[in-house]
């Protein structure tokens, strides 16, 4: 089975050679296997013209040893110890026991030979590659090849012994206990590295470009979440986007002039036409800038674009080398770095760091994670209609959950997006009650809307003509799927007899908490800048907000609701007096209401007989009369 990712890599890598490819990435190719094979070959074909040229030549030395060998000058008896030491033996008396061969001696001194070029080539060269692949040529130099795994390791030892030893914090000394600031609090910790993870185009760099926007013009908070301090110096390293994508989304915060030049708190911008890649070149000219601009906020978007040109295989743990390069070289400087990486094709939800695309090592590397995703996913083949996403933190400090719309003029805030998924949840639930456990569940909530009046079990049965025990088992089923909750026990009548326990719908102190999520207030992220029209609360463009012809439908006409990805009738309208906040009434039961609905998108005039529209007309509409 071809491994997507295995063909972005090789596609990546191919791009270095020119004209190696006729066309930009195609899925058929990909998915043919086509780049993967490409790029094999082409390595395979550069290695043997290196062999080629490089043909492998035997040091006089070990040519030789060879010959004395095959001459019976030394045996396997030469390199074997004559005699193990007793215990109670001195380190001299050991030593003197046995024979160490000349050639061990030599293979040492090669050894160390190899270590202490390892020290030149860290002196004399910035390109971690080209370290490399001189250290290998030295060795074989030498008459001593080894792999690249051998240099890297003798390469990281030398830099160790080059850089030193820090102090460590030593017992009795008092340590830092100043708790990490936030810059966005909840969603971005100040001075450290933070990992945004999403899917492609749900809106990550428009997020942060947002909360940039709103902390240069002084806002308190985003997205209902406090700004803390004064904006600080941004750089973004946008490999990931072309310069025109990023004017538009400066343009529509505020963040360009007049004439269309760059503007507010972003100093330097680096984008598809102009990047900028996480070598060592990179991290270091990023460290130099760090250094002249002491707290200054990086953005970076997206690592994989930034990090492609290095070749390295994103499901190895070496996939957080270059990130956690860039953190070291910002974090004596108290830098902020949002970073921006994509989810996984078959893992989009969750956490992030089982999103994250590649190995885990890259969320480990992460003070905060933040996942955004998509509120409800389309169904195989259909298109996203629900805009709606859910941004999630976790990490070294709280968790933050919010429930946003990206609309065209900015960011929409639906309320705190746990206690929207539990409502979500909850309603879903309920909507897939079938027999019994529905008629059950919709008699207890009749019973609570009525005047907040508790069920007995008791009455269940006796309502619903049941045997205790099945009433006991549809009751016991409710409650494990959330939707009802013991509150309390009837009391003992004179005849006695056991109290029997009273049922209420789950956090049924109010109505609200059996609407959909849509109930949730929501509050736009309003603006009053210097210089900026303030947002308003228009709709999105393209989903319309009334019936065809801009009529709003009358209380009593049937309508659907989208409930789990399939429209459902048994509706009337209670109030469209707003078409982004319709209230639906259940057919029948006035009582059992669901509001907050969005019109086109969530509800919708019905389609089928016997709940189709009727035209409007000035006479009063009677719902019952089909």
């Amino acid at each position: 089975m071809t491994n997507p990712d295995s063909e972005e890599r090789s596609f990546d890598l191919l791009q270095w050679i020119p004209y190696c490819l006729p066309a930009e990435y195609d899925d058929d190719l990909a998915l043919a296997g086509y780049y993967s094979k490409t790029q094999s070959e082409r390595s395979n074909r550069a290695l043997d013209a290196w062999d080629k040229e490089h043909p492998f030549k035997s040091s006089d030395e070990l040519t030789a040893f060879q010959e004395l060998e095959r001459l019976g000058v030394y045996t396997n008896a030469n390199f074997i110890r004559q005699a193990k030491p007793r215990m109670d033996t001195t380190p001299a008396e050991s030593s003197s026991s046995g024979m160490i061969p000349e050639s061990l001696k030599d293979h040492k001194e090669l050894l160390n030979r190899l270590e202490h070029h390892a020290s030149i080539v860290l002196s004399n060269e910035e390109d971690s590659l080209r370290r490399c692949q001189l250290l290998r040529l030295y060795a074989d130099e030498v008459g001593f090849p080894i792999t690249e795994k051998t240099a890297a390791i003798l390469l990281l030892r030398a830099q160790g012994a080059v850089s030193g030893v820090c102090l460590p914090r030593m017992r009795g000394e008092k340590m830092d206990t100043t708790p990490t600031p936030w810059a966005w609090e909840g969603v971005i910790m100040a001075g450290t590295f933070n990992l945004l993870v999403a899917p492609p185009k749900v809106g990550k760099s428009a997020l942060m470009v947002g909360m940039i926007s709103a902390w240069f013009h002084g806002e308190d908070a985003y997205l209902g979440q406090p700004l803390h301090g004064v904006c600080p110096k941004v750089f973004i390293i946008g490999t990931d986007q072309p310069e025109s994508d990023w004017h538009t989304l400066f343009k529509r915060e505020g963040l360009v002039d007049r004439e269309g030049n760059m503007a507010g708190p972003v100093e330097m911008l680096w984008h598809t036409g102009a990047p900028l890649h996480l070598t060592e070149g990179g991290i270091a000219h990023l460290g130099e800038i760090a250094a002249a601009n002491p707290g200054s906020f990086f953005l970076l978007d997206s690592y994989h674009s930034c990090v492609a040109a290095l070749g390295i295989d994103e499901a190895t743990s070496a996939f957080d080398g270059p990130a956690r390069q860039l953190a070291e070289a910002l974090a004596p400087y108290k830098a902020t770095l949002a970073m921006i990486h994509h989810t996984n094709k078959s893992v989009s939800g969750g956490n992030a760091t089982n999103a994250s695309r590649g190995s885990n090592a890259l969320p480990a590397a992460a003070s905060l994670t933040i996942l955004m995703n998509w509120f409800k996913q389309p169904a195989e083949g259909q298109t996203q209609n629900d805009y709606r996403v859910v941004l999630k933190t976790q990490g070294r400090a709280k968790g933050t959950t919010l429930l946003i719309e990206l609309q065209d003029d900015g960011w929409l805030l639906h309320g705190d997006g746990e206690s929207v998924m539990a409502a979500e949840a909850m309603q879903e639930a309920a909507d897939e009650l079938q027999g019994r456990q529905a008629d059950v569940f919709d008699y207890i909530k009749e019973r609570w809307v009525l005047g907040e009046f508790t069920v007995a079990g008791t009455e269940l049965s006796s309502h619903f003509n049941l045997e205790r025990n099945k009433t006991s088992r549809c009751l016991r089923a409710l409650v494990r799927k959330g939707l009802i909750e013991e509150a309390g026990m009837t009391e003992t009548g004179p005849t006695g007899g056991r109290p029997s326990p009273l049922y209420r719908p789950a956090r049924g102190s109010s109505l609200e908490a059996w609407q959909t999520s849509q109930t949730s207030q929501t509050s736009r992220v309003h603006t009053e800048r210097s210089g900026l029209p303030p947002l308003t609360g228009s709709p999105r463009s393209d989903r319309g907000g009334s019936v065809q012809g801009g009529l709003t439908p009358s209380p009593g006409t049937p309508v659907e609701l989208h409930r789990n990805g399939v429209w459902s009738n048994g509706w009337v309208v209670a109030d469209a007096s707003n078409a982004d906040s319709v209230k639906a009434a259940k057919l029948g039961n006035a009582n059992i209401t669901v509001g907050s609905l969005r019109w086109d998108l969530d509800v919708r005039l019905c389609q089928s007989s016997p709940f189709k529209a009727a035209p409007e007309t000035s006479d009063i509409y009677d719902p019952f009369d089909f």
